[in-house]
């Protein structure tokens, strides 16, 4: 692949060809990846003839050749006429906008909710797989969140600002899964979603919630265009958008792309939380180490909730198991489904603790502490 390389930088010097619009400060007139290779040129006859003709001599010198079954090409404001003298020459398919690479789709216009449909399909498809486990327990489900669901979601928001509504979907899909087993069987939420986003030592569960992680991912884009101006793609957005500004500075104009504009929209954002540039800037500085920005740091500090609840190295303790941990958290919370709430749930008619015969009503401390049989068993313990 180096002899194709340098075969299509010599293009450069080719006075008439002419590379695509978006790619000509640059020169870029390929990308190539693992298994695939990206071309890029403007519209014109004579310039496609110049690629194919490099592509050609490639595979006569090393023997490889291109599956024709395998080849797209796609265009933008090119006239029909010149459509079908490139086709015909190329012999290659006419491919549409957007297609999937990589497991992920390349569009050149809004990202919607439809084209995120993938996404949202995989996470679902996940909790499909696991849901056939009936014993699964809460805390099974939570690790089923953090390990598994994160990464898909990770993946993506590498390399788009996602929708709002898509967003709002993952945080929903994930809510369900945790407290229910089904769209259909779905329970109550024992606590709010907002409070299982907390990190533990402010009380939650330390889910990512898909929101702030999506603005988290794009302010780590946003700060390597900052710092990273030797890679190609920072090059690129220095040449095609920022220009003589800062990314701090710069202002989103009405050409510019749907996926700019919301990077910009996230800088405002994190801008109006954080009070300032100055600010910002100190935050992702603070977070950038070994050339790389810690993500989960950066989460952090944009997630809601401020004070540390003084029962979390009880909970948390590195010997708790965690499906007990799990019990303990809603316990503390008081969100266990103890006969006094499932009663105002209207669940049950009635209620009388079980342990002590009767004798009175079952909550939370009396199940824990005031029962009899409960007290009889700490008082063993502490024996």
């Amino acid at each position: 692949m180096e002899y194709l390389s340098r075969k299509l930088e010599l293009l450069k010097e080719d006075k008439l060809f002419r590379y695509h619009p978006m790619c000509g400060k640059l020169k870029i007139s390929h990308l190539i990846f693992a298994d695939d290779l990206l071309l890029f040129a403007k519209g014109d006859l004579y310039s496609i003839q110049k690629l194919y003709h490099c592509v050609k001599d490639f595979s006569v010198t090393t023997g490889l050749e291109a599956n024709l079954s395998k080849c797209s090409i796609y265009f933008g404001g090119v006239n029909e006429n010149t459509k079908t003298a490139i086709k015909n020459m190329l012999g290659f398919s006419e491919g549409t906008l957007p297609f999937k690479y990589l497991g992920v789709p390349l569009i050149c216009k809004r990202l919607s909710y439809i084209d995120c449909n993938p996404l949202l399909d995989k996470i679902s498809g996940q909790f499909q797989k696991w849901l056939r486990h009936s014993n699964l327990s809460y805390a099974g489900r939570l690790q089923v969140i953090k390990s598994e669901i994160l990464g898909v979601q990770n993946y993506w928001t590498t390399n788009f600002v996602l929708p709002v509504k898509v967003t709002q979907k993952i945080d929903e899909l994930c809510r369900k899964f945790l407290w229910g087993k089904s769209d259909t069987s779905f329970r109550i939420s024992l606590v709010s979603w907002d409070k299982v986003c907390y990190r533990k030592k402010q009380g939650g569960l330390g889910v990512f919630s898909a929101s702030i992680w999506n603005l988290s991912s794009a302010l780590r884009s946003l700060w390597y265009i900052h710092v990273n101006k030797e890679s190609l793609w920072v090059k690129w957005i220095h040449g095609n958008y920022l220009k003589h500004w800062d990314v701090w500075h710069v202002k989103a104009k009405k050409e510019n792309s749907w996926m700019w504009k919301q990077l910009i929209k996230c800088r405002d954002r994190a801008l109006a939380i954080t009070g300032g540039i100055d600010n910002l800037k100190q935050i992702l500085s603070a977070c950038y180490k070994e050339s790389k920005l810690q993500l989960t740091v950066v989460y952090s500090i944009f997630s809601p909730g401020s004070h540390i609840v003084p029962w979390y190295n009880t909970i948390w303790g590195k010997l708790n198991y965690p499906k007990h941990t799990f019990v303990l958290w809603l316990a503390v919370q008081n969100r266990l489904l103890t006969q006094d709430r499932l009663m105002r749930r209207g669940t049950i008619n009635s209620n009388t603790c079980l342990l002590c015969a009767g004798s009175a009503s079952e909550t939370r401390n009396h199940l824990f502490f005031d029962c009899p049989y409960s007290r009889e068993v700490w008082l063993a313990i502490m024996d």
